[in-house]
């Protein structure tokens, strides 16, 4: 007689925010696309921001048995239905992946062929006109993994040229995950992970595939820690290495605590099969991935403040590749401390791990945060939940600002850098410096 109230309080509660967010997604469906420039990032970040502390309310809640799974479950598939309607803004690289799956398609293998190579091809099917022109940086060869590859070659065989395609094979393979996953999770982990909108967006509206990211690993984590099947964490791991290299950050922490025979053999396998069936194909090139990691810099912080840095001493413009190395070292020694203070708290600690990582990256997506997002929410890491909230300040750039601004098409003006990762760090600092000073 005592709980009934509060059940049907939680209920209503639930459904109230899941009502509220609805509107959100609705009004980014009809209006985001239509709306010019500065317009159109007011819309985007008031939206994401609303939704963010919405996603957020189960923290308030003291009890687990709050949240309603069923009403998780209705407006998590209502928001991502939504979504999915929605075209993306801002964003070409689902032209990519269409145009990716298709060359795999015909030839065999997408990797050492630039696009801009196919302008003047003839026979090519109808659609490919459009998609041939809104790929990003048509000269510069795919750089995408080989496990990406084999789902756009599948996206290209059921849906050739279809964009909605792409997004409803997305849709499927993350339900089967949330599926499996939910049953791990407490309700209230489960509600903020599946509404949370940087997953929602980037996923169905922007079509990134990083939510593969977030469902892997957070399937490896599950499987070795807590069910101990540690060949299927390996394999699972292996996938998501085979996808992108942010995966490698979880491999030490796994091998700590593991039976490593079975993990290594899983992996290994898992792997370097999506590699060896396109180096059967054709080849699995690198040309691409080498392009980008010499020229591309965005939303960068510790990365752009050591390269000012060595700028400064050496009077001169420092190689990318300098900067890199030195960045990929510290990151390593980053990741040794971490590592030898796994024992305190895991999931803290390999989310810390991935913070570190992108701190010093030379490009920070939004999309790239999906990846750590399981263990920031798990361990409720302020910093890491704190910059999952603020790094959509990056689409404030020289690409969806006005001429006038004077910045360059992926140039974050220094003030959004700025407030960006100052909020970052003070939700890194603050909770640390509390706990010394009671």
């Amino acid at each position: 007689m005592i709980k009934r109230p509060l059940l049907i309080s939680n209920f209503a509660s639930t459904h109230i925010a899941g009502s509220i967010a609805f509107l959100l997604y609705i009004s980014l469906f009809l209006f985001w696309k239509r709306l010019p420039g500065t317009q159109g990032l007011v819309l985007y970040l008031s939206a994401y921001l609303i939704l963010f502390g919405i996603v957020l309310l189960p923290f308030s809640q003291k009890a687990d048995d709050s949240d309603n799974l069923a009403g998780t479950w209705f407006w998590g598939i209502l928001f991502r239905l939504t979504a999915i309607l929605t075209f993306p803004v801002w964003e070409d690289d689902w032209a990519r992946f269409l145009w990716d799956g298709y060359q795999t398609l015909e030839t065999g293998t997408p990797y050492g062929k630039p696009p801009e190579t196919f302008f003047s091809q003839e026979n090519l099917p109808a659609w490919s006109t459009e998609i041939l022109s809104r790929i990003n940086h048509p000269e510069v060869p795919t750089i995408y993994g080989p496990c990406l590859q084999i789902l756009f070659w599948i996206s290209a065989f059921l849906f050739p040229g279809s964009l909605l395609g792409l997004k409803c094979i997305y849709f499927l393979i993350e339900i089967f995950g949330w599926s499996w996953m939910q049953k791990h999770l407490t309700k209230k982990d489960f509600r903020i992970v599946f509404w949370f909108p940087l997953l929602i967006i980037e996923t169905y509206i922007q079509a990134h595939p990083d939510f593969l990211g977030l469902i892997l690993l957070s399937g490896v984590y599950i499987l070795n820690k807590e069910k101990k099947r540690f060949w299927i964490a390996g394999i699972l791991l292996g996938i998501a290495c085979s996808v992108k290299v942010f995966a490698w950050i979880l491999l030490p922490f796994c091998l700590l605590r593991t039976k490593r025979v079975p993990f290594l053999l899983g992996f290994v396998t898992a792997f370097l099969s999506p590699y060896l069936f396109f180096r059967i194909q054709g080849g699995v090139g690198g040309d691409g991935l080498s392009i980008f990691l010499e020229s591309w810099e965005f939303n960068s912080s510790l990365y752009a403040f050591l390269k000012w840095i060595l700028g400064r001493i050496f009077f001169d413009t420092i190689a990318p590749w300098t900067v890199g190395l030195i960045c990929l070292g510290l990151c390593g020694l980053g990741g040794l401390y971490f590592l030898i203070h796994s024992d305190s708290d895991e999931e803290k600690i390999v989310g810390n791990s991935f913070l570190w990582f992108f701190l010093f990256s030379p490009v920070v997506n939004p999309w790239y945060l999906l990846w750590s997002l399981f263990f920031w929410i798990r361990s409720r890491d302020l910093s890491g939940i704190v910059f999952s909230g603020v790094v959509v300040l990056s689409y404030v750039s020289g690409k969806n600002l006005s001429f006038s601004s004077g910045l360059q098409l992926y140039e974050n003006p220094l003030w959004i850098l700025i407030l960006e990762y100052t909020l970052v760090g003070l939700a890194f600092f603050i909770p640390r410096f509390s706990l010394k000073n009671p």
